[in-house]
């Protein structure tokens, strides 16, 4: 279906393509940031860059669902643009890729962590105190299980 736009409606969706260039550059710089933090490890925080992230994917997203219904105007945009918006998306969809990894691995180490410090409680609760079975005071430390040094045989 070929569609004839005004000058004026051109120049609208021009503007709107640019627009959603600049928001997608802005969700690959928020999620390029967003892995750097992952990777330096340890005690992280990521809560504004996620906040960001989220406004900006949905904004990108109601765009994309807008022009869904609309791609016989899309493709009487600027043939620059509407490439470039082409290329933008597909940097997007890798940095997107790229950053879903960064917090797969993020979320299995936080895990790995709480289960070693569940661990780490449980087992304390489960030493013995000072006091042996039989009342008697014993003066070697109490610990846990995990911390103790490993005795050779």
């Amino acid at each position: 279906m070929q569609v004839s736009l005004s000058p004026d409606t051109l120049a609208k969706l021009d503007a709107s393509i640019l627009h959603m260039i600049k928001v997608a550059e802005d969700i690959i710089s928020v999620t390029e940031e967003e892995n750097e933090r992952l990777q330096a490890g340890g005690r992280i925080e990521i809560a504004d860059l996620v906040v960001r992230k989220q406004a900006l994917v949905k904004e990108y997203e109601n765009w994309i669902t807008t022009v869904r219904t609309q791609k016989h105007v899309l493709l009487q945009a600027t043939p620059v643009l509407f490439e470039e918006m082409l290329e933008r998306n597909r940097e997007l969809s890798v940095a997107l890729a790229e950053n879903t990894r960064h917090l797969e691995k993020a979320k299995l180490t936080s895990h790995r962590r709480v289960e070693t410090i569940m661990r780490v409680v449980r087992e304390e609760s489960q030493t013995q105190s000072a006091y042996s079975g039989n009342g008697k005071y014993d003066s070697r430390p109490a610990e846990p299980v995990s911390l103790r040094p490993v005795r050779e045989a």
